[in-house]
C-alpha cells in the first residue's frame, strides 16, 4: 500500500507515520510525508498512491483544496483534522473517513478497516461524486445516477438524463463510500435497491433486475438470495417475479 501523509507539522506527521506502520506493517509499499499544499499536489500528480492522510490546515492554507482537486483520483482519502466542522462536507465529496484530532491508534485502525467495508458508515456516505473531464471537474449528485457499471479500472456512471460519465476509481474503491441501500448485484454493477422494480429468472441459473427506470441489469448467482432477502424486507413480494 502506497501512502501519502499531508500534514504541516512535521512531528505530527512523523507520529502518524509511526502509527500507520504499526497498523499496516508489511502491507506498506511506501510511505511519504509532505508538509505544504503545493508540494502535496506535485507529489500526487507525479506519483501513484493508494491512501492519502490529509490535514485540512496547511500553514494557513486550506487542505480542502487538495480534496477538491484530486477527489476523482483512484486513491482513498482519510482526513485527520481538528477542523471538525468540515467533516460533513468532506464525507459528501468522497472522503473515506474523518478522524478528529487528537487522533489515536485505535481510531486510525478503524479507518483502515473501512477500506474493506461493504458500504459506508451510517451518516458518512457520499452525496456527490466528482468527475474530471479535461480541466473541468463536474460534481454529480448520487441521486442523479441510475446505476454504476465497472469499466476496467474506472466506473461508468449512468445518469438519469440518459448520459454516462467516467468516474476515475475502480468499483471496489467506490463500494465503501456508498450508503447501505446501494448493493453490488454483479461484479460489474451497483444499484440503489430502492430503484429495483422486479427480479426476473431467465433460466439456466441466470437472473436480472428490472429497475424503475426500465434498465435491465444482470444479477450474480452468488448474491441472488441475499438480494431477495433485502428486497423482501422492504418490498411486497408480489412485486417480484422469481
Amino acid at each position: 500500500m502506497r501512502i501519502l501523509i499531508v500534514e504541516d507539522e512535521r512531528p505530527t506527521a512523523e507520529d502518524i507515520e509511526l502509527l500507520v506502520k504499526q497498523i499496516l506493517g508489511k502491507e506498506i509499499t511506501s510511505i511519504h510525508i509532505e508538509t505544504t499544499l503545493g508540494n502535496a499536489l506535485l507529489y500526487i500528480n507525479e506519483k501513484t498512491i493508494d491512501v492519502l492522510l490529509l490535514d485540512l490546515n496547511l500553514n494557513a492554507k486550506d487542505g480542502f483544496q487538495i480534496l477538491k482537486q484530486v477527489v476523482s483520483k483512484s486513491f482513498q482519502t482519510i482526513v485527520i483534522s481538528a477542523n471538525i466542522n468540515r467533516a460533513i462536507e468532506a464525507f459528501e465529496y468522497g472522503v473515506l473517513d474523518f478522524i478528529p484530532k487528537p487522533y489515536s491508534l485505535e481510531r486510525l485502525q478503524a479507518a483502515f478497516q473501512r477500506l474493506k467495508s461493504s458500504h459506508a458508515l451510517d451518516g458518512h456516505a457520499i452525496k456527490y461524486l466528482s468527475v474530471k473531464k479535461g480541466f473541468e471537474i463536474r460534481v454529480i449528485p448520487i441521486d442523479e445516477i441510475r446505476y454504476f457499471k465497472s469499466a476496467n479500472i474506472y466506473v461508468e456512471l449512468h445518469l438519469k438524463d440518459g448520459h454516462s460519465v467516467i468516474y476515475d476509481k475502480p468499483i471496489k474503491q467506490l463500494v465503501p463510500l456508498l450508503p447501505s441501500n446501494y448493493f453490488r448485484i454483479h461484479k460489474s454493477y451497483i444499484v440503489n435497491v430502492e430503484t429495483i422494480e422486479t427480479i426476473q429468472t431467465l433460466g439456466g441459473g441466470k437472473y436480472r433486475v428490472v429497475l424503475k427506470s426500465g434498465d435491465c441489469l444482470p444479477v450474480s448467482r452468488k448474491v441472488i438470495n441475499k438480494l431477495r432477502s433485502i428486497l423482501g424486507l422492504e418490498f411486497n413480494y408480489s412485486n417480484i417475479n422469481n
